[in-house]
């Protein structure tokens, strides 16, 4: 292997997830809901269960009082999430 072949792992990977947008967003889906606990902070004990599709993430609450409490702030807390991700992946909440 030439010196001119040698690449940073992060190049390489980096190339590698624009020539597969699904995996990218997939890995981006992923890391939104880990990031769930630091954007809810202690309200994240109350998360029933939770899913990322079409950039909606669906959230379930074991308390109905959380959940009327984060009614109104479901743009902030999307800004939140995408803000810890550093991508414009949630576009939407939906709490079922």
């Amino acid at each position: 292997m030439k010196q001119s072949e040698i690449q940073e792992v992060s190049s390489v990977i980096r190339s590698w997830l624009e020539e597969e947008p699904q995996i990218h967003e997939r890995l981006l889906e992923i890391e939104a809901l880990n990031a769930l606990p630091k954007a809810l902070g202690p309200l994240c004990q109350y998360i029933g269960r939770s899913r990322i599709h079409d950039g909606v993430l669906y959230l379930t609450f074991n308390s109905s009082v959380v959940r009327s409490q984060l009614a109104t702030g479901k743009q902030e807390l999307a800004t939140r999430i995408n803000g810890i991700i550093g991508a414009e992946l949630i576009r939407e909440i939906v709490f079922y």
